[in-house]
């Protein structure tokens, strides 16, 4: 379960560099391509969620970043929604998502 969540979030994270390099060139993403992104992450999350009611107590951190994370995500979309480029609000959100992809495959390998 864990290795294909790491499958699907490095999917994720390959499509969220692409949107942060057109924000800071100071462009906008396409709409499905952030709701894909969106809905991939959502996919990742279910999976780790569904190992942690399996009994995997190793992945409750990454459930907690995500939270976090999606939460900062919605903030960026309504943001970038208003034609604003938030380059700090970005990197957090991209640099709790390294993390949490950094445990979730410590966890999921080790």
């Amino acid at each position: 379960m864990l290795i294909f969540a790491v499958a699907v979030f490095t999917l994720v994270a390959v499509m969220g560099l692409g949107m942060a390099l057109e924000l800071f060139k100071g462009q906008g993403s396409p709409r499905l391509f952030a709701l894909t992104h969106a809905g991939f992450a959502a996919l990742g999350s279910l999976l780790v969620i569904i190992a942690a009611l399996q009994g995997d107590s190793r992945v409750v951190i990454n459930i907690i970043l995500a939270v976090v994370i999606i939460g900062l995500g919605f903030f960026l979309s309504l943001r970038r929604a208003k034609g604003e480029h938030p380059k700090n609000l970005a990197m957090l959100h991209g640099g709790l998502a390294v993390v949490c992809y950094l445990i979730l495959v410590y966890n999921a390998f080790a």
